[in-house]
């Protein structure tokens, strides 16, 4: 496609086209103007006539025709754009023959595509102004051309990406990957959309990718929210994975995250792990280190998780001889890393913030309390065969055992580890990981003796719950006034929402966990509940099962806990079908455990309605559940409690 070399050509498009055309038709008679004009610029095809007489037999207008050849014509020029690239005189001359067509919708494609095409080139500063000002004309830009102009406006940049990190950031697929404590979905969550949407609008441009971290930062000030910390990795990781040199050799972060992502994918923190981090941190310049980004990339979830998971593995390995052990200075590390993620804020708000300081109560009272439950666990595994170094081997549980009992040896939580585990995140994290780990070895006995400090902990961390009077009051009210029942959820203080979030992903954990613990636990949960219950004439508000108490407590605060009272719920009404099917005996009471099934999906929704901002993703969890349900019935009751509306979003 050669660019004319006459000056003085005149395209006959958009206004100025429309103009000479009216003229051309006013100082001729219009046939012998068509005529001319035809002549002049070679439209003088002799079969014209008779194509014209046959298109117009078979009812085209002469509008349809000529559209129809303006696309054909459109395409051929697109072909030819998009082949071999142009030489730089030759690609500037062209640009400046299509200008023109950047004004007429249909037509602006092609300057578009020869933008598009050699990104590398500038773009003409008036063709640059033309597009500044026209936000018609900017919207249909390919991503390599607007990347051109964020370059040179960062404020264009933050409009388009500021949009893209809090899409990524409440995408509720990534919210649930990073709830689940044991790193389960690494490679999901590097393929996201979301994610992929941030990087391809970066690309290879250090510039940007610089400013996309400092909104990452800005909007980590303002929301507390750690998907940032995991944006921060994923985005150093996704330059590695493009090879994109420049970037991540002036990314001073980028070995860490290299290392954090290594062990992410291996579900652990090893002892390789370990030294790489150390290395870095022995490496990097003390008096010039950006702590703050540090901090954002250490608060990260599942670099979290997996610091937990890296002291409790260390506590194992003392607990045997607490008193001699010469790892006690190998929780200084983790420790630490830890401490500085769950003090991202300080760090980032002020350069000159210490490096913070684990609280002394974790280190002097809460381990060596906890070691005593760590030993007892240990000698219960030894017991039962359980290796250290594998899960595979899980013991049985008796269907028929009390759910609700304690360890031998009189073992309980003390006053001051309820008080330190009330002000310690760090010291709950290191919990969670202890528990999950003793349900991964059915261990309901020190999960039973724990969960109780996390429910009386829960109002200090997050608020106390409303009343049963006066939420059902306010769902009534709801539901006369507009025929729904969806009171906002409480809101919490910002300085408590990792507390918040990290609840969320134990509770998930937990129940993601006792569900793979199969159908005993189950059976055992719904038994124990049967000997609470009686006759039925107990409430759900006076059973003592730990974990029933946690759920009741939990989906009065939070949405999350609300969540996973139905799974709960659906996983036992799937035994209990089970044994409906099979005529199985492990359930003693069937009807006690449908009475319990169908009352306590009531009393959760007294306590939380279903938030409407939450329905569409509610809609697709509750079609997974009815997949497990014993009956259509249970999945309508429960739906039908949780929401009023539920008909509108649910088909039965």
């Amino acid at each position: 496609m050669e660019p004319s070399h006459s000056a003085e050509t005149q395209y006959l498009i958009g206004s100025a086209g429309k103009e000479s055309i009216k003229r051309l038709m006013g100082v001729k008679r219009p046939q012998l103007a068509i005529k001319e004009f035809g002549e002049q610029n070679t439209l003088d095809i002799p079969a014209a006539k008779t194509i014209y007489g046959l298109l117009d037999s078979l009812g085209h207008t002469r509008w349809s025709i000529h559209s129809a050849v303006l696309d054909s014509v459109v395409a051929a020029a697109l072909k030819q754009i998009q082949g071999a690239p142009l030489p730089p005189d030759r690609h500037f001359a062209l640009l400046a023959q299509l200008r023109p067509c950047l004004w007429t919708p249909r037509l602006r494609d092609l300057p578009l595509a020869l933008l598009a095409k050699q990104p590398q080139l500038p773009i003409p500063l008036d063709i640059r102004d033309a597009i500044f000002k026209a936000p018609d004309l900017y919207n249909a830009c390919d991503v390599a051309i607007k990347r051109q102009l964020w370059l040179s406006d960062a404020s264009l940049f933050k409009a388009h990406m500021m949009p893209l990190i809090r899409q990524y950031v409440s995408n509720s697929e990534l919210v649930e990957m990073s709830r689940e404590m044991f790193c389960e979905y690494a490679k999901a969550r590097r393929e996201h959309p979301a994610l992929a949407a941030i990087a391809n609008s970066i690309d290879s441009e250090l510039q940007l990718y610089m400013q996309t971290l400092g909104m990452a930062r800005e909007l980590f000030l303002e929301t507390f929210d750690t998907a940032l910390g995991t944006l921060r990795l994923d985005l150093a990781m996704a330059m590695h994975d493009n090879n994109f040199t420049e970037v991540v050799n002036n990314d001073v972060c980028y070995r860490l995250a290299w290392s954090l992502d290594v062990c992410i994918n291996k579900r652990m923190m090893d002892d390789s792990g370990v030294k790489d981090m150390e290395g870095y941190f022995d490496d990097i310049d003390s008096e010039n280190t950006p702590y703050g980004d540090i901090a954002l990339m250490m608060s990260n979830p599942y670099v979290r998780h997996l610091q937990a998971q890296l002291i409790l593995a260390i506590l194992e390995e003392i607990a045997p001889n607490a008193e001699f052990s010469a790892r006690q200075a190998d929780l200084k590390q983790p420790m630490t890393m830890m401490s500085m993620g769950l003090s991202a804020h300080t760090l980032i708000l002020s350069d000159d913030a210490p490096i913070p300081i684990p609280d002394r109560r974790v280190t002097r009272t809460f381990f060596p309390d906890i070691l005593r439950f760590i030993k007892t666990a240990q000698a219960r595994d030894r017991l039962l065969g359980i290796s250290a170094l594998t899960s595979s081997k899980r013991p049985r549980l008796d269907p028929e055992s009390p759910v609700v009992g304690a360890v031998e040896g009189g073992l309980e939580p003390t006053p001051e580890d309820l008080d330190i585990l009330a002000s310690s995140e760090l010291a709950r994290q290191v919990l969670y990981a202890f528990l999950l780990k003793r349900v991964d070895n059915m261990d309901l006995g020190m999960l039973n003796l724990w969960l109780p400090a996390l429910t009386q902990a829960l109002p200090s961390l997050l608020g106390p719950a409303a009343d049963d009077s006066r939420a059902e009051a306010e769902v009534a009210r709801l539901r006369a006034s507009t025929g729904t029942a969806n009171p906002e959820p409480k809101p919490i203080q910002m300085s408590a929402t990792i507390a918040a979030f990290e609840f969320d992903a134990f509770l998930q954990s937990l129940i993601t966990h006792r569900k793979k613990a199969g159908f005993a636990v189950a059976a055992a949960m719904l038994n124990s509940v049967d000997q609470e219950l009686g006759q039925g004439g107990c409430k759900i508000d006076a059973i003592q099962t730990p974990l029933i108490k946690l759920l009741d407590q939990a989906g009065r605060l939070r949405h999350c806990g609300h969540e996973q009272t139905i799974i709960f719920l659906a996983d036992c009404a799937h035994a209990l079908s089970a044994e409906y099917s099979s005529g199985g005996s492990s359930i003693k009471k069937k009807e006690s455990a449908v009475y319990f099934i169908f009352t306590m999906a009531e009393h959760a929704a007294a306590h939380y309605a279903v938030d409407p901002a939450g329905m569409a993703s509610l809609k697709s969890k509750y079609e997974r559940l009815a997949a497990v349900s014993p009956r259509q019935a249970f999945n309508y009751r429960i739906c039908k409690a949780n929401c009023p509306n539920a008909a509108k979003f649910l088909t039965i």
